[in-house]
């Protein structure tokens, strides 16, 4: 894919901050990771276009149509690579069933991880589902589906990239909204310096809510009198976490089996 490398790839479980993430490790315009642009499955998708905007990075509809016929790293070079090469760029997806698309086409530099306490990802679900009136399409029972497939397949993602050599960084919501270490080593790691629009983007995507609980604050978990949601769907989501074990157990929220409790 010629010099067109992405600097970092984020593969994410839905709900685990990685908007957030992107925002904050975005320093426009040198410096810019993509919210779910999926890039290998072109044509690029309606979430693309505002970012684009955002960046001066808008694609003629002429050069989209003369691209048409190119496979996705080469379709990505020809329409973006002049604005991507010379700066450090990267992009987040929050399906399993793309990371690896992703590794094979793109061949990031950097590989983070991100998750967050799958009872929380639930929880998060079921709120945004709540508060943008989409319970009819997203039910429960979706985000059951979604956390035990994804949770699964981040797992599985995980192993593979280990027996392929691949080095890649964990990144839990917890420790990186919480702890200024956590944060320092990971700039280190990247060698990014973080930026301060976190909340970037969350009114267009329909996330304002969002953008005003975090406004001029930490980052924290919300109290379930926050998210406003009835005890049937904390039961479910309590239901959804021992469901997830393994996912929990591999990312450090239980402990290893057989260990002392």
């Amino acid at each position: 894919m010629d010099n067109l490398r992405p600097d970092l790839y984020i593969a994410a479980i839905g709900r685990s901050g990685s908007t957030m993430l992107c925002n904050t490790l975005t320093r426009a315009p040198k410096q810019i990771i993509f919210i779910e642009p999926r890039f290998h499955t072109p044509p690029y998708r309606a979430l693309l276009a505002p970012q684009l905007a955002q960046y001066g990075f808008e694609i003629p509809p002429a050069a989209e149509q003369q691209a048409g016929g190119l496979g996705p790293a080469a379709r990505l070079s020809h329409l973006l690579g002049p604005h991507l090469r010379p700066i450090k760029w990267g992009f987040k997806e929050v399906q399993c069933s793309e990371h690896r698309r992703v590794l094979d086409l793109f061949a990031p530099k950097h590989i983070l991880i991100n998750v967050r306490h799958i009872f929380n990802v639930a929880l998060s679900f079921m709120e945004k589902h709540r508060r943008q009136g989409n319970e009819s399409r997203f039910p429960p029972a979706w985000v059951q589906d979604y956390c035990l497939r994804e949770s699964r397949g981040l797992v599985e993602f995980c192993k593979t990239l280990t027996k392929c050599g691949q080095v890649y960084t964990i990144l839990r919501y917890e420790d990186f909204t919480q702890d200024p270490a956590c944060r320092a080593a990971l700039e280190q790691t990247l060698g990014w310096r973080f930026g301060e629009n976190a909340n970037q983007f969350l009114e267009g995507f329909n996330r304002g809510f969002e953008a005003r609980r975090h406004q001029n604050r930490p980052f924290r978990e919300p109290t379930l009198a926050e998210r406003g949601l009835p005890e049937d769907l904390v039961k479910y989501a309590q239901e959804v976490e021992a469901l997830c074990a393994d996912y929990q157990r591999f990312f450090g929220y239980l402990p290893p089996e057989g260990s002392a409790r």
